[in-house]
């Protein structure tokens, strides 16, 4: 007989549990925790101890970048034509 060992799943938890068994033929919760422990153990014990790093900062673009995106988002200016006999304020 093998040995045993039950767990309990938080009621809150349990429609996101039904919902994995359903999408993956997964039949009971104790086939999907060991599934669970056996193919994402390690990754959550190293996930959960590295050390926290700050994200990198932004990259800088140079002037001349910048420059060239600014000119392109300025609507096009339209050259102002006069009539003859009406004058500008």
């Amino acid at each position: 007989m093998a040995n045993q060992t039950r767990i309990v799943l938080d009621a809150d938890d349990r429609p996101k549990a039904e919902q994995i068994l359903e999408a993956t033929g997964i039949k009971t919760f104790s086939q999907l925790f060991s599934l669970f422990l056996i193919n994402y153990g390690d990754h959550l014990v190293s996930a959960l101890k590295a050390t926290p790093i700050a994200p990198p900062p932004p990259v800088a673009m140079p002037a001349s970048v910048q420059t060239k995106q600014i000119h392109s988002l300025e609507a096009p200016r339209r050259a102002v034509q006069r009539q003859p006999g009406i004058s500008s304020f």
